[in-house]
């Protein structure tokens, strides 16, 4: 049997599987669960697994090479600040417009919260003063990623 065919065998086989049998065989060949995905997005993982199995996969040298290039692309490399962490930078102002009224707290010091003159240990704490209700503060200033 050509190794072709061999393949094209495996292919056809994950194409008609289900989503447990999905998940025990990407298992089988990562060594790690999939977690959360669907059953789209697993047959190709799967199928792309099996290709570098059977026909071979990037191997070391062409590997650094693109990892040297993804390096020096400005794209490649996006630095996204994440909510929590911008959320603690000194200074940083959040704003909520909550019933037709704006709203602004200062990030302080050591991870404390201005609002109108007062400080908070929590922006939490600003939204239950603001709201008069419970809140979670990230949620309720759109900061939480």
């Amino acid at each position: 049997m050509q190794r072709a065919d061999i393949i094209s065998r495996q292919i056809d086989a994950v194409k008609t599987k289900n989503m447990p049998d999905l998940r025990e065989q990407f298992q089988e060949l990562h060594g790690f669960d999939c977690g959360e995905t669907n059953s789209r997005n697993l047959r190709k993982r799967i199928i792309c697994r099996l290709q570098e199995i059977y026909l071979g996969g990037v191997d070391a040298t062409d590997m650094m090479i693109l990892e040297d290039i993804a390096d020096r692309d400005p794209l490649a490399n996006l630095k996204i600040i994440a909510a929590k962490r911008a959320v603690k930078i000194t200074g940083t102002k959040l704003y909520r417009i909550w019933k037709g009224r704006q709203y602004v707290v200062t990030v302080g010091k050591q991870g404390k919260y201005i609002y109108n003159g007062e400080t908070f240990k929590s922006l939490s704490a600003v939204a239950r003063k603001i709201t008069g209700t419970k809140w979670n503060g990230k949620v309720f200033f759109g900061v939480k990623s």
